[in-house]
């Protein structure tokens, strides 16, 4: 038999009038033109095939034949006890759901409500605009004007660049690391420390109220704005007594600055307002002082609340949280305020609600100026404290309790992500940079120690005529 050459092998595979099959080039090419496309063949049925150990098994046939009946002995224990067997199901039955049911609590939220009361919150704080507007221009054209009670937008981002680092001589802030009872933040929704009554007493004697509010900055005219933050009353007037100036609440300064307060008209009526959990509004006549690098701001209130609430109790003063000034190391437990809106009280009341709410989490680690990781007791600059736990929309200024102490360890910001990380962290300003708008505890300026010095002077010159004249009067036994 003669070989055949390759080259006239593969020269009759292409010719076209060979009587063999051409051989295909791949599953759905031929090189014959005779035959053209042909289709691929079929892929093969998976067999179901464990591959490791870890592989799940197929569930076994059932053995039973007929219906199920119930057993007699586990029916007379199940008597004995006081309880009856279930009612026989199918095999499949039982393994048709492995997770349970969902209960009628893990159900959506009332997306439809929370909307109706942020309108109705919008609506309110407009209203208390229009107010504070009419209240504002009788006082200016009556016969004796009086100072304006709140100050506008414009007017508080102004004293926002001026008084940006200033340093208040005239309110005291306490170190507070371990509060007492009396002292610590009550972080389990209720509004007021354990052991209150209606009230609570404050270094005047007088009674007070929760010290956490809801701070607003509306903004009227043809575009008006709303916007929600958090915030917490601190310090107390030096002397103790509060005087003609109202109380001081720190907030975020994030939420002051707008660009629509910039670009709106000057004569546009806006101001901020101070929502306490009594149900007064507080309009801000001030801006105290505020630390952009911090993102905090003391804004101060009016002495007198507008008449929306019922002018026939008196209104309590707000309670000073109080501020520890030692950060928290990591993985220390915390408690973040959580913003609702203030006209869901009544409802959440009737369904057996808490007052407040807190985000429990941990702290993760402090950040410096430069996004790096700083560490706790050593000279890194502490400027954001990041904590595992994310606050919803509204709490910004809203304070950050330390679960151990009951005080206050930061001021919320907001969230971000890390870079890398899936996991959603919130960011807070360490409570150590709060002191900063502040005199030093038992710290005196050079004028209040040469009062002390002149107030040391009379006191001994007293003192010095009062015993001249005492040794100059009749003495024991002699007659005059």
């Amino acid at each position: 038999m003669m070989p055949i050459h390759p080259r006239s092998l593969s020269t009759r595979l292409l010719h076209t009038t060979s009587l063999s099959r051409a051989r295909l080039v791949n599953s759905t090419t031929s090189v014959s033109p005779d035959l053209g496309r042909a289709p691929a063949p079929q892929p093969p049925s998976p067999v179901w095939k464990p591959s490791s150990a870890r592989a799940p098994h197929p569930p076994p046939a059932p053995t039973h034949k007929g219906p199920l009946r119930p057993d007699p002995q586990a029916q007379a224990i199940l008597d004995k006890v006081g309880r009856r067997a279930p009612p026989p199901e199918a095999p499949h039955a039982a393994r048709a759901s492995l997770s349970p049911s969902p209960s009628p609590a893990a159900a959506p939220p009332d997306r439809q409500g929370e909307l109706e009361r942020a309108v109705a919150l919008d609506l309110f704080l407009l209203r208390s605009l229009a107010q504070l507007t009419e209240l504002e221009a009788a006082s200016t054209a009556g016969p004796s004007a009086s100072p304006p009670r709140s100050a506008d937008l414009r007017t508080l981002l102004r004293q926002h660049r001026e008084r940006e680092g200033t340093v208040l001589d005239d309110t005291t802030l306490s170190y507070e690391p371990a509060p007492g009872p009396a002292r610590r933040v009550r972080i389990d929704g209720g509004a007021e420390p354990a052991g209150a009554g209606a009230g609570l007493e404050g270094a005047a004697g007088e009674s007070e109220q929760d010290g956490t509010v809801v701070v607003a900055h509306v903004l009227g005219g043809n575009e008006t704005r709303v916007r929600i933050c958090s915030g917490f009353a601190v310090g107390r007037p030096v002397g103790g007594g509060g005087g003609e100036e109202g109380q001081l609440v720190l907030s975020a300064a994030h939420t002051l600055e707008s660009k629509h307060v910039e670009l709106a008209d000057p004569a546009t009526p806006s101001a901020t307002f101070i929502l306490t959990s009594s149900g007064h509004a507080y309009p801000v006549t001030s801006l105290a002082s505020s630390s952009s690098a911090s993102d905090i701001l003391l804004l101060r209130l009016s002495p007198t609340p507008l008449n929306n609430a019922s002018p026939s109790s008196p209104v309590p003063a707000l309670r000073p949280l109080p501020i520890n000034p030692y950060p928290p190391p990591p993985e220390s437990r915390i408690a973040l305020h959580t913003y609702l809106n203030p006209l869901s009280r009544l409802s959440r009341k009737l369904a057996r609600l808490p007052a407040r709410e807190w985000a429990r989490g941990r702290v993760a680690e402090y950040k410096d100026a430069a996004g790096r990781t700083a560490e706790v007791g050593t000279y890194d600059e502490l400027a954001a404290m990041w904590v595992d736990c994310v606050p919803s929309e509204g709490s910004s200024g809203g304070p950050v309790v330390d679960c151990e102490s009951g005080s206050v360890v930061g001021v919320t910001r907001g969230s971000t992500h890390a870079h890398g990380e899936r996991q959603a962290y919130g960011f807070a300003t360490p409570s150590e940079r709060i002191f900063e708008l502040f005199r030093l505890p038992g710290f005196k300026t050079t004028a209040e120690r040469e009062a002390d010095r002149l107030a040391a002077r009379e006191r001994a010159a007293v003192a010095e005529a009062e015993a001249e004249a005492a040794a100059g009067g009749p003495r024991e036994g002699e007659v005059k």
